[in-house]
């Protein structure tokens, strides 16, 4: 697992990149146009709530991009591997590329797991609970968890989108009020942050985030 800050570009440390092979550099170095998609999502997402302000989709724009390459070695007994527990991701949206021609994720759905299948060149979106919070909890950060095969090794790129740090975390105003309580709570950027690496961690974060 290695991971590297992409987005914005002064937050790079180029003197850890990986020089070999040579187009490493060059491609990761596009992570900006990763940024345009990760947008445009939560452009969709707040089209389809009913809101016409941009101010949350172009959050993402002045936002936080990290990209995590992960390696999931074969393991002859995978119920037994330790540290890949289920979680639901604090972040606004996951973009996961997945490399493998087998599953290696899955989704808690109706309390069972469910397999992704992978699809050569797709990348694969998952809602995290930042924006399930500024949904008011019409989007659901969903629990999921990773996997490893019996026979071969995983490989995967994943993307951690963050909205700006000047963005305020909680409810958009147009979702609540006439009727529509808030489900959570209005937080400061550092404020969500804070109370995520103080949680206990036998407690839900986002039961914490509740009203």
């Amino acid at each position: 697992m290695i991971l590297f800050k992409c987005v914005p570009i002064q937050n790079r440390e180029l003197d850890l990149w990986p020089q070999n092979p040579p187009e490493f550099r060059e491609t990761l170095g596009n992570s900006e146009e990763i940024r345009e998609v990760a947008v445009s999502i939560v452009k969709f997402i707040t089209m389809s709530l009913g809101l016409q302000d941009t101010q949350i989709s172009e959050s993402f724009r002045e936002a936080l991009y990290d990209i995590r390459m992960n390696c999931y070695p074969p393991c002859s007994e995978p119920e037994r591997v330790l540290g890949i527990v289920p979680r639901a991701n604090n972040y606004g949206s996951t973009l996961l590329l997945d490399c493998a021609d087998f599953p290696g994720l899955q989704f808690l759905k109706y309390k069972k797991w469910v397999n992704v299948e992978p699809i050569e060149g797709a990348i694969a979106v998952n809602i995290d609970q930042i924006i399930e919070v500024m949904s008011s909890g019409i989007y659901k950060a969903p629990e999921h968890r990773d996997v490893v095969n019996k026979l071969k090794e995983r490989f995967s790129i994943v993307t951690f989108c963050y909205p700006s740090p000047h963005m305020d975390i909680g409810p958009a105003d147009k979702l609540i009020g006439e009727g529509n309580v808030a489900v959570y709570k209005k937080l400061t950027h550092a404020e969500y942050f804070s109370k995520f690496f103080t949680r206990d961690l036998d407690e839900s974060f986002i039961d914490n985030l509740r009203v």
